[in-house]
């Protein structure tokens, strides 16, 4: 068997995916073009092989076996599975299948998450097991996988998602060599965050440039506004552009362009985190807060 280095997409192809499977993988350029596989295996075998980069994941169903430093694994549902780069494994599906969501992100990404944590520059972690028992860890992996394959979701939660998923599994599973910095408090910082995105309810931002704005790093930010407000920049951002729409629906602007003056993608966004949060969509919400406008109703 080769030992070759590999990228995913490659040793997918060394065995073919069968009709009964599925394995879709894609990459993503903000991170590094960071590859990302959702994947069903019942046969699909994968042969010794090694990667570049980390692999971080989660088995979501079934349990998966694989070598890995001379040692037999058994994946199961709920585990987090880390694996360093340059360290040869294989897979293979146990008697019933497995069903796993996968990162394969780069040194120089866990590094740059890891160094914006710790406040200063810091080598990229080097994890001593392979597999993890910790649930709070697998939710935050699972769902920013799942929000990393969601083509509307807003780029302020993905970048707060990924950096405290990564940030997390180094420094609770990793040798990271280095302790966060206490939160402390910031009122300064965060008053000035809110005002920023109160001021862009309309467009998207990037916690990068919020975090510039404001004079902390993005990690730290996070730490402190949801210490002061009570839940994340990208929370507080979607309150208000909820907060906003309602005020907007008052009037007779049509739903495609109150998703739009809201900063939604669209109004089946609009439609969708709107009654999350309300309970009702905004079609039902104008209707009830507007029964009649020049006597007929005042949807559109």
């Amino acid at each position: 068997m080769g030992q070759a280095t590999i990228d995913q997409d490659s040793a997918l192809h060394l065995d073919p995916v069968g009709r009964d499977e599925y394995a879709r993988l894609w990459r993503d350029r903000r991170f590094d073009r960071m590859e990302c596989l959702s994947a069903r295996f019942n046969r699909h075998t994968y042969a010794p092989h090694t990667h570049d980069t980390y692999v971080i994941g989660v088995i979501l169903a079934g349990t998966e076996l694989f070598h890995h430093r001379g040692v037999e694994h058994a994946a199961r549902a709920g585990s987090v599975a880390v694996l360093n780069p340059g360290e040869l494994h294989d897979g293979r599906p146990s008697e019933h299948g497995y069903a796993y969501r996968m990162f394969y992100p780069s040194v120089a990404l866990l590094e740059r998450e890891l160094s914006d944590a710790l406040g200063r520059p810091a080598a990229a972690p080097g994890f001593t097991g392979t597999l993890v028992e910790d649930p709070e860890l697998f939710r935050a992996i699972r769902d920013l996988h799942l929000t990393l394959e969601d083509p509307q979701a807003d780029p302020l939660k993905t970048e707060t998602d990924l950096m405290r998923a990564f940030v997390a599994v180094s420094l609770r599973h990793g040798e990271a060599g280095g302790r966060l910095r206490p939160a402390g408090q910031e009122p300064a910082a965060v008053r000035r965050a809110r005002e920023y995105l109160d001021a862009h309810l309309d467009r998207p931002v990037e916690l990068a440039d919020l975090a510039a704005a404001v004079g902390l790093s993005r990690f730290h930010l996070l730490r402190v506004f949801r210490a002061t407000v009570g839940t994340t920049p990208h929370g507080y951002l979607t309150d208000r552009r909820v907060q906003q729409a309602k005020e907007l629906l008052s009037g007779d602007l049509p739903l495609a362009e109150v998703a739009v003056a809201c900063g939604f993608c669209d109004q089946a966004h609009l439609n969708r985190v709107f009654k999350a949060r309300v309970g009702v969509a905004p079609g039902q919400y104008r209707r009830g807060s507007n029964p009649v406008q020049d006597g007929a109703p005042a949807g559109h």
